[in-house]
């Protein structure tokens, strides 16, 4: 099962049991119903989950059977007709967090946090954007929106926004995966980071080895290596038998060994002489 359809089985398992939040649930639920005549409303869904949800969730809200097609459900209520025409009515603190949960079960759609960060409410219904946009907004997050097929899309591709939202609606299971989720994809950055610097570092050392080693072939195609100080020639001769091990290994070969620092100094007054013959 994918992480979407695991989110939406775990918000139904959370469904209220307080008056006023059932009907703030359903609201959710049932927030992107479409009149096709009069008190005769149609949604359609794709989960199977959602839609038993919201057939169930109406049976028991307005005492009817809903009429179902494939993923096209008929609801046939002149209460619910008088809901649908009025925006939702929050009673108490919870009922908000239980409106976004049905509108999630229903509407929502979350990606694979392995894959990318990304939540998103589909709405069909263009009359119901306005309320849902501005309700997510004073909630604290503020929906981007795009045009998709058959509708329109609120959505949020910040992890701490989808984390947020997650935690709101109660979605724990969901959340610790988004969160481990996140944690795996921050080590995988850190190792490629780490190996990234490792290469360039490799690479540096090398080219730094190569023009060294070819400003001492320079000098001796010129016959002047012995016009090198003793102890540059020793340097010289040292890395040009040795021109694959680093600065500090170089550095313990001298005798007596000198510093990293030393080497450094001695290699840069080399390849001075080198640039400065014709």
């Amino acid at each position: 099962m994918n992480y979407s359809l695991s989110l939406k089985e775990e918000l139904i398992e959370g469904a209220p049991h307080s008056s006023c939040c059932k009907k703030a649930y359903a609201a959710g639920l049932l927030y992107d119903l479409r009149e096709m005549r009069e008190n005769c409303l149609v949604l359609v869904i794709s989960s199977a989950a959602a839609r038993k949800e919201c057939v169930r969730v109406y049976q028991e809200q307005y005492k009817r059977e809903a009429l179902l097609n494939g993923s096209v459900m008929l609801f046939a209520s002149e209460k619910l007709y008088a809901a649908y025409k009025n925006p939702p009515v929050f009673c108490c603190p919870a009922c908000r967090a239980h409106f976004l949960r049905g509108t999630m079960v229903a509407c929502g759609s979350v990606t694979d946090p392995q894959k990318a960060y990304h939540l998103e409410f589909r709405i069909a219904n263009a009359e119901k954007i306005p309320f849902l946009t501005d309700f997510l907004s004073e909630m604290g997050w503020k929906p981007k929106i795009r045009n998709i097929e058959g509708g329109v899309g609120l959505y949020f591709k910040k992890n701490l926004v989808i984390e947020e939202v997650l935690s709101t609606v109660g979605a724990n299971n969901a959340l610790f995966a988004l969160m481990n989720a996140k944690i795996a994809r921050d080590i995988r950055n850190e190792e490629n980071r780490a190996t990234n610097c490792v290469t360039r570092n490799i690479s540096k050392s090398v080219d730094a080895a190569r023009r060294c080693c070819l400003a001492i072939e320079k000098i001796r195609a010129a016959a002047r290596f012995d016009a090198l100080l003793p102890e540059l020639r020793e340097t010289a001769r040292l890395r040009l038998e040795n021109p694959d091990i680093s600065l500090l290994e170089l550095a313990q070969l001298h005798n007596p060994p000198i510093t990293k620092s030393g080497l450094n100094h001695r290699l840069q007054r080399i390849i001075a002489f080198a640039d400065s013959l014709t």
